[in-house]
């Protein structure tokens, strides 16, 4: 990600921009899965709290730069594939900001965020997976950018009723 991305001002704060031109379905960084922790230290993180990222039903890790400051987008350009790697979901040009949608991280009944991305779809909140409209989730899945303990749930909830 190093060599593709710069960590400059934007408005949400903190953004990372493309140095170059990068192709749809590029690597961009791989989310490191080391110094777990659970949901009652994601609590006790307070305004932090966002900075952790949910990686299965109660366990965590603390989200690192640059991948810290990849922002939020109800129409992302990024995903985060199965393997827990930010890909790059359409051709993304040199200065445009990345971005993923942090819903297809989130099943916690917790940490909602209000929405300010601007795109004609915005949900205008960033919640969890499973309460996103159908038509979403179906794309999202469709694109394999939905976390594979999130895909397990919703099978499992699938399989009681069905």
């Amino acid at each position: 990600m190093k060599n593709l991305v710069e960590v400059k001002s934007s408005r949400f704060g903190k953004g990372v921009y493309a140095t170059t031109n990068i192709r749809a379905g590029s690597l961009l960084y791989r989310i490191p899965l080391n110094n777990e922790f659970d949901f009652s230290k994601t609590v006790l993180m307070k305004h932090k709290e966002s900075h952790a990222f949910q990686i299965d039903l109660d366990r965590y890790v603390l989200c690192e730069p640059p991948f810290l400051y990849v922002n939020h987008s109800c129409q992302p350009n990024c995903g985060i594939h199965s393997n827990f790697e930010l890909l790059a979901l359409t051709e993304i040009q040199k200065g445009d900001e990345l971005f993923w949608d942090y819903s297809t991280s989130m099943l916690e009944r917790h940490w909602t965020m209000k929405c300010e991305c601007r795109e004609i779809n915005c949900r205008h909140i960033v919640t969890d997976f499973d309460l996103l409209p159908e038509n979403i989730q179906t794309k999202y899945l469709e694109n394999n950018i939905v976390l594979p303990y999130i895909v397990q749930y919703l099978q499992q909830q699938l399989s009681k009723t069905g």
